[in-house]
């Protein structure tokens, strides 16, 4: 399934920011603040993402923060590294 150019970069800064890892988690402010957009954009890219199953919310995320987190699934990481999305 093809994603739009700004799909692509928000999932290819999401693998940059978690180092490829599918373990690690990565804060949507953190994400927010290197694709440098707009918090209404982000999520509507997210919901596409995890629409394809390319990332997850981060279930064990601590409570009480004003952020989520999020993860890179295994397919994530495939479209990222094959650079068709």
């Amino acid at each position: 399934m093809s994603l739009s150019g700004e799909l692509n970069r928000i999932l290819d800064i999401i693998a940059k920011l978690t180092q490829s890892d599918t373990n690690s988690s990565i804060k949507d402010t953190d994400i927010i603040s290197e694709a440098d957009i707009s918090s209404e954009k982000f999520e509507s890219y997210i919901e596409k993402l995890q629409s394809r199953n390319y990332i997850i919310e981060d279930p064990s995320a601590p409570d009480g923060g004003n952020y989520r987190m999020y993860k890179i699934t295994k397919e994530g990481l495939d479209a990222s590294v094959r650079g068709f999305h």
